[in-house]
């Protein structure tokens, strides 16, 4: 079997409000999905690449003109070989950033293309674990409008549906380390007002269930301290992207300060950078996001090396039914898994292309599959709704 090319699909839509969190508002949800063709036509993989808010013209040059010739050729089973094949040439530029998101997309269609080879799910083809996975909602986003009180109603939803838990945004103060740059983010509330958001959500919620918060990067290492006193007279299971990835130093400190877990860092890629903020001590929940961190190939060693050191493992799921399924066959294959991200926000790319559900949901869990591959049925057509040109 040789690989014959691939193919990419830029799709938009346009959400029915904005969303506010510390970087930045948004309406618009943009995502690029890659097909690989193999010389054999019943044979092919779905794979997807960060890209959120670069230019879709980007991401897909550099998937068709600087991977494509890379992989154009080779046996698609390899997906390790294939990994470090590209990794290795284009190494002075493309350690990180798009190219790795790139990489990503690819590698998680040559596990979709090896499971479908062999009859296999990828889950069972990574170490086939298979625990069933403990699922939260995610949302909690500053919005016009939007009170304290609809934010609890929100979460007593989410509740309400048998989620285990609920993650929220949290960070966007006036001190934001990045506010000087985007100063247009509206809806910059006080310390004290935000922490009435978590107060309220956390009674909304119960006592019971657990409640993450969301930094997305914008805090200076001495605020997010002032965040974790009050998380831990709330009761937050973990505190998510304190500080910039790059601040392992004081995300570091934060850690050492704090009962509450430092989750992250969804925005950084490769096991390097990874090793590196678990042997500082500035992570116990390790979270990378499968279709930026490198795809299910490097996520996976991440995992491992987080096992070694004894923490929690997840990942960032917050796009289409591709991304989904990847990060749900990379969970399901490990013994230290930790719960699974379930996006709330309005998308119809959760299920909408989909010919059948991805996965069943059932008193907060999430059950195995048995469909071959990442366990996609895309409806190609479907697609047309929400593809646009680059």
């Amino acid at each position: 079997m040789k690989i014959t090319g691939l193919e990419t699909f830029c799709l938009a839509y346009q959400m029915p409000y904005p969303l506010t969190y510390p970087r930045g508002e948004y309406q618009s949800r943009e995502a690029v999905l890659v097909k690989v063709h193999t010389d054999d036509p019943d044979i092919f993989g779905w794979g997807e690449a960060a890209m959120w808010g670069g230019p879709w013209a980007t991401t897909t040059t550099v998937l068709e003109q600087q991977i494509q010739p890379l992989i154009v050729g080779h046996d698609p089973r390899r997906p390790e070989y294939l990994w470090e094949k590209v990794y290795q040439e284009t190494y002075y530029h493309g350690r990180k950033g798009v190219l790795l998101s790139c990489l990503s997309a690819v590698d998680i269609a040559l596990w979709d293309i090896l499971g479908k080879a062999t009859g296999e799910p990828v889950w069972r083809l990574l170490g086939g674990f298979a625990r069933p996975l403990r699922a939260y909602a995610s949302s909690g986003y500053y919005r016009r409008d939007y009170s304290i009180n609809d934010l609890a109603e929100d979460v007593a939803k989410a509740r309400q549906a048998g989620y285990r838990g609920y993650k929220m945004k949290v960070g966007n103060i006036a001190s934001a380390v990045h506010a000087g740059v985007l100063d247009e983010t509206p809806h910059r509330v006080s310390i004290a007002r935000d922490l009435a958001r978590v107060r309220a959500a956390r009674d909304a919620l119960g006592g019971d269930l657990d409640l993450m918060c969301d930094a997305t990067t914008s805090l200076d290492a001495r605020t997010a301290m002032t965040y974790a006193d009050e998380f831990e007279r709330i009761g937050v299971r973990w505190f998510e992207e304190p500080t910039q990835p790059e601040n392992i130093a004081g995300c570091a400190e934060l850690a050492r300060r704090t009962r509450i877990p430092i989750a992250g860092f969804e925005t950084e890629t490769n096991k390097f950078n990874f090793a590196a903020m678990m042997d500082a001590g500035a992570i116990q929940m390790v979270q990378p996001d499968v279709i930026q961190v490198g795809g299910i190939t490097e996520a996976r060693k991440i995992a491992a090396y987080a096992q070694m050191r004894h923490l929690g493992f997840s990942s960032k799921n917050y796009s289409t039914a591709v991304s989904l399924a990847a990060c749900l066959n990379l969970l399901y294959a490990l013994p230290n898994a930790d719960y699974f991200e379930c996006d709330m926000d309005p998308s119809p790319w959760r299920d909408e292309f989909l010919r059948s559900p991805l996965f069943t949901f059932d008193g907060g869990m999430v059950e195995p599959f048995e469909r071959p591959g990442l366990g996609l049925d895309i409806d190609e057509a479907a697609l047309s709704a929400w593809r646009v040109s680059q």
